[in-house]
């Protein structure tokens, strides 16, 4: 069977599509409504869509949606960073979370190694660097609040903190 043309009226259709659920999502619509608007079965079908747009050659509108979800971001940090440096903790944990999302946003993160215990369940190891300017003050305050706990890894770096784990669960 000869191969699909780059040009042919179903992928042309297709990329149309793309673009409009990119659209979509940039204006804030969930993935159910964006499915419902431009046509596909379900919401997987419109996640998908926006991907391959963002994996694409829709570099335009890819990089604009990048822009506003870093700048939604950002108005998380801002508006929750105060809170959890006078020890809120659920500040902290939307601080934490937005900064875990605009290091996945950028692309900082390096990728996760995992490694099996000896009863089968992985063990995993995540490299993280963060220059946020003052995070390290605010990990000791979600130290201080108990949200996590911090420990050093044996190296002595002007103080810096070297791990940081989460603390448990009350459930």
């Amino acid at each position: 069977m000869p191969k699909e043309s780059k040009m042919s009226p179903r992928r042309i259709s297709a990329v149309q599509k793309q673009r409009q659920a990119l659209e979509l999502r940039m204006a804030g619509r969930t993935w159910q409504e964006i499915a419902d608007n431009v046509g596909y079965k379900g919401h997987s079908g419109a996640i998908a869509a926006v991907e391959s747009a963002l994996l694409r050659t829709l570099q335009p509108p890819a990089n604009e949606y990048r822009a506003l979800t870093l700048e939604r971001l950002t108005k998380v940090l801002q508006v929750h960073w105060p809170s959890m440096l006078q020890g809120d903790y659920s500040s902290g944990r939307m601080v934490l979370q937005a900064i875990g999302d605009i290091r996945k946003l950028m692309g900082l993160d390096a990728p996760v190694q995992l490694e099996h215990g000896g009863n089968g369940i992985p063990i995993q190891h995540e490299v993280v660097s963060v220059e946020l300017g003052d995070i390290n003050d605010a990990l000791q305050v979600l130290a201080t609040a108990g949200a996590i706990r911090l420990e050093p890894n044996g190296h002595q770096l002007n103080g810096a903190l070297d791990e940081v784990y989460t603390a448990p669960s009350d459930s």
